[in-house]
């Protein structure tokens, strides 16, 4: 179900603030997360189950990337026809269009919830919805071997409580046993030499799991890892869902301890944050992607 709901905005400043985010949507790296208003009580005030009519609307609750020959695949709501404003996202990660609320869902981050506002020329109320780019996606989360805690199973559509899309499989689906997928899910679909395999992160090609310790003993940080190692890897996949098995990929990023006392206090609970929001089905604040798998040897 679409929640939709009309923001006061207390302050104007803060208005400038967030019309500055949506105008820099294009590039992530450079500027400030956007502040989710579901949580931040202290700047805004909301009304609870009043209808936003300029509430952006795009159809369905869920969107999914659908195959294209030429171009990206965009999406615009289906409402607000000729109102002039401004719209704007949370958390980063959707390309939105600041002027016409146009979705390029070949350049966002898919298998995110995201909130998606709109401030009407002259108003001062920001009119939020409820969406999600269908996809995939890990839990963040930290893995402690010697508590047999190895593998890392993905989430779909932002939610992780729904039953997987793909068949199960042991250690024997990677490509380098030949695997390469079925019919239902593929997994690190991509030519020879720029697999996650070929990194040595271990995802199975039929359910997606990564199999973490694996990973580690076959070199994905050397032959002797330090405290604070970190690789980014990128994972291609097909989903025979909505998507219509869609090229689609993600990034996850991998950190390695030798025990978790070792991890710093500050990540490990931003790790708890960000695993508490997607459970809770909430919005996941500041940076949901790449997802955040840390590997600890032992548990003490």
């Amino acid at each position: 179900m679409k929640s939709k709901l009309c923001i006061r905005l207390l302050l104007l400043p803060f208005v400038l603030l967030l019309l500055f985010v949506a105008c820099n949507k294009g590039d992530h790296s450079d500027t400030a997360d956007p502040v989710d208003p579901s949580t931040n009580t202290n700047t805004f005030t909301t009304t609870t189950n009043t209808p936003c009519a300029n509430a952006p609307d795009y159809g369905d609750s869920i969107l999914y990337l659908q195959p294209k020959n030429n171009g990206d695949y965009i999406v615009e709501p289906v409402n607000n026809a000729g109102k002039q404003g401004t719209y704007l996202s949370w958390p980063e990660g959707l390309d939105i269009n600041p002027a016409t609320g146009a979705i390029n869902v070949t350049e966002s981050e898919t298998g995110v919830r995201y909130q998606v506002g709109f401030v009407k020329k002259g108003g001062s109320d920001t009119c939020v919805s409820e969406l999600i780019l269908g996809g995939m996606t890990y839990l963040d989360n930290i893995y402690v071997l010697d508590k047999n805690d190895t593998l890392a199973p993905p989430v779909f559509n932002a939610n992780p409580n729904i039953t997987s899309l793909c068949d199960v499989s042991d250690d024997s689906d990677y490509p380098d046993n030949n695997a390469n997928g079925n019919n239902q899910c593929a997994f690190d679909d991509e030519v020879t030499g720029q697999k996650a395999n070929d990194q040595k992160l271990r995802v199975r090609t039929k359910s997606g799991i990564i199999n973490l310790k694996k990973s580690l003993n076959d070199g994905l940080f050397g032959k002797n890892p330090k405290n604070g190692d970190s690789k980014k890897v990128k994972i291609v996949y097909r989903l025979n869902d909505d998507s219509k098995k869609s090229k689609q990929k993600i990034t996850v990023q991998v950190v390695y301890y030798d025990k978790v006392s070792s991890i710093p206090a500050s990540l490990q609970q931003e790790v708890v944050n960000k695993r508490k929001s997607m459970t809770s089905l909430r919005i996941v604040n500041g940076k949901p992607r790449p997802p955040l798998l840390i590997i600890a040897g032992l548990s003490y």
